[in-house]
């Protein structure tokens, strides 16, 4: 992973934001501290923006009003006719400022995405500023994961009759033949959070088997979601492992006992910077698709179709006679192609009764990301997927099917795909991407 990532170990990613959000809290403060970096060169991406406005005195309205723009087509056509401004407020309202009642307006910058991996950037940060090698502790993190996996399931299964070396083909598979080898060198904030949802998630799956150690498993279950909100409904692998193994009452609180903790935190610093404990502040980023995410939700069946042949059978686009002759649409290249091992998950045919809650949680985790207002999107695979594939990769070994002797070429073959995806995302995307940025779905509201 080092390798593929090469001299940009050693500087800070253009996507910190998780360095800037630890540089933050260190000065005391919640929000960013003024625009985020790049902002006069237009040149930002995925920061969340709140608008206060304070009205001028006599106003019919009484403020100051805090929110972000209504952009909704409804909402522009008012704008236009009326001559006003509709901002949809932190508190849920809907209002519509006459123009000539706004005196001025306050823009207080975010970063949005759950907090947990600015924990891991804080020692780093309070060393040497927003200037850390965040790349460098994503990748620290990537790497202890197959470390993890191996301990884990050589613990659960044992080594002998070949076990051993099947875990580390597992190891192998996750690690490199994944999405998680271009995710872990790509680096930037969305990639970063996914890498450390996954080593916790990998922890919590560790502590939660046969619910031999419920507090960490509550432990690294909330750190995950600190990371990723989705891992949260990998809650269902500890609520079967609790009921077949004597469902103790003193073991469910001990699980639940740090969660509560850790969601409390989260809610508190959702409420004081969005006046709501559940809003974690995507719906105010300052991006293209604001519309689609006003118009249509930020989850809806309306998304499922895309986002299911993304996950899945999305294929490159071949081009004979051109240069490159094959390219990947910027949704990513489906499972079926980028991580073809995965058909292991239906050759786990040993009896084991952890595999199907293993299985409910993998479904869970997988079906908000399936709901989400957008893919993944300028991804090389399915980069959700990682949310979840600790799971799987777990069945795959507690059902004996890494023993399968089509296993090993399949991970050697999503390797090869993977390092070459890998490569080119972190040096010439424009090499590697389909153009178009929508190829090849039709267009949703406001893409």
């Amino acid at each position: 992973m080092a390798i593929i990532a090469g001299p940009r170990l050693w500087q800070p990613t253009s996507n910190n934001h998780f360095s800037h959000l630890a540089h933050s809290w260190l000065q005391g403060r919640l929000d960013h501290g003024g625009p985020p970096p790049g902002f006069k060169q237009r040149q930002y991406d995925d920061w969340a923006r709140v608008t206060t406005i304070e009205l001028r005195p006599h106003s019919a309205l009484t403020g100051p009003i805090r929110g972000t723009r209504c952009v909704r087509a409804d909402c522009r056509a008012h704008d236009k006719t009326h001559r006003t401004q509709t901002y949809l407020t932190t508190t849920g309202r809907e209002v519509a400022i006459p123009r000539r009642d706004i005196k001025a307006r306050q823009q207080t910058w975010y970063v949005t995405f759950p907090p947990g991996p600015a924990l891991a950037m804080l020692p780093a940060v309070a060393l040497w500023g927003v200037a850390a090698w965040d790349l460098l502790i994503t990748i620290v993190f990537a790497a202890a994961i197959p470390v993890v996996l191996v301990s884990t399931l050589d613990r659960i299964r044992g080594t002998e009759q070949g076990q051993g070396r099947q875990h580390l083909w597992l190891a192998a598979a996750f690690s490199l033949a994944s999405p998680a080898l271009w995710v872990a060198t790509a680096g930037g904030v969305w990639f970063t959070g996914q890498v450390l949802g996954a080593f916790c998630t990998c922890m919590y799956l560790r502590h939660a088997y046969a619910a031999n150690a419920p507090m960490r498993a509550g432990l690294w279950l909330g750190l995950a979601v600190s990371c990723r909100v989705t891992p949260a409904f990998g809650v269902i692998f500890f609520a079967w492992e609790w009921w077949r193994n004597g469902h103790h009452p003193k073991a469910l609180l001990r699980f639940v006992a740090p969660l509560v903790v850790i969601a409390a935190i989260l809610m508190t610093l959702n409420f004081l910077r969005f006046d709501n404990p559940l809003e974690f502040g995507h719906r105010y980023l300052a991006i293209r698709w604001q519309s689609r995410i006003q118009e249509l939700g930020m989850f809806a069946l309306d998304y499922l179709p895309r986002n299911l042949e993304a996950m899945l059978w999305l294929p490159p686009q071949v081009n004979w006679g051109a240069a490159p002759a094959v390219r990947v649409s910027q949704h990513g290249l489906g499972l079926m192609f980028a991580t073809p091992w995965l058909a292991a998950v239906f050759a786990a045919r040993k009896k084991n009764a952890a595999k199907w809650g293993l299985l409910a949680a993998a479904v869970a985790v997988a079906i908000p990301s399936l709901l989400y207002q957008n893919t993944g999107f300028r991804q090389f695979s399915y980069r959700f997927a990682l949310d979840y594939l600790p799971m799987l990769v777990f069945v795959i070994a507690l059902g004996n099917a890494a023993r399968r002797r089509w296993f090993a070429p399949l991970v050697v073959l999503a390797f090869a795909i993977g390092l070459y995806g890998a490569w080119l995302f972190a040096r010439d995307p424009g090499y590697l991407f389909v153009h178009d940025y929508w190829w090849p779905f039709s267009p949703l509201v406001g893409n």
